[in-house]
């Protein structure tokens, strides 16, 4: 299954207009989606989760969840992403061994060598850049992904990522990029989509 490319992670739950836009979004050419939600009830997240789990079928996607190995589980999702405070790595990975699992590891190139050792699938860097969609997140050192080389699992970037500074972040090893508002604040989603699709094809990313 393919780790590499456009990653998109949903925003908190506010309406089906998320459902729909997020078709949108895989049907112009997202690469990875994942269901990541704050805010809704189980109940809701599993009614969201099931539509969001249908798109990303129709169209070949991998589909992840956030943080709830359970959600995960009852949605047949192909994995799941958790952070510092979230359910701890060990237990998912020996739960679910066949399922993707990726891991934020901040800036810390330390932190991604143990979780590849453990046998993550992929890791996450971030936030580089201010980001409304986590209003606590650490701005980390965009210099550490000069380390990246000895990481042999797919290194996505995220926080912040919009067409101005993009090519900051193409240039180096990574393996792709994830974005919440840069698809999801903007009207011409196919445009943002296409546009970034372009950006990760010229530094051979997808």
């Amino acid at each position: 299954m393919k780790l590499k490319g456009l990653y998109l992670v949903t925003p908190d739950y506010s309406g089906d207009w998320i459902i729909n836009a997020t078709e949108r979004a895989i049907k112009s050419g997202v690469d990875i989606l994942q269901y990541r939600d704050k805010t809704s009830t189980f109940r809701d997240k599993l009614a969201i989760g099931k539509k969001l789990a249908s798109i990303c079928h129709d169209y070949s996607v991998p589909f992840i969840v956030d943080d709830d190995p359970v959600l995960m589980d009852m949605l047949g999702a192909d994995g799941i992403h958790i952070g510092k405070d979230d359910v701890p790595f060990d237990y998912v990975k020996s739960k679910y061994p066949d399922h993707i699992i990726g891991v934020s590891t901040y800036g810390s190139i330390k932190d991604a060598l143990l979780y590849q050792k453990l046998g993550a699938d992929y890791v996450a860097f971030g936030s580089f850049f201010p980001t409304k969609t986590k209003d606590d997140a650490t701005i980390c050192d965009i210099d550490v992904l000069k380390g990246i080389g000895p990481i042999n699992i797919p290194v996505f970037v995220i926080g912040g990522i919009s067409r101005e500074n993009i090519d900051l972040v193409l240039k180096y090893g990574i393996s792709g990029i994830a974005v919440v508002s840069a698809i999801y604040s903007h009207n011409d989603i196919e445009d943002q989509v296409s546009y970034f699709k372009s950006k990760l094809i010229e530094y051979g990313k997808n």
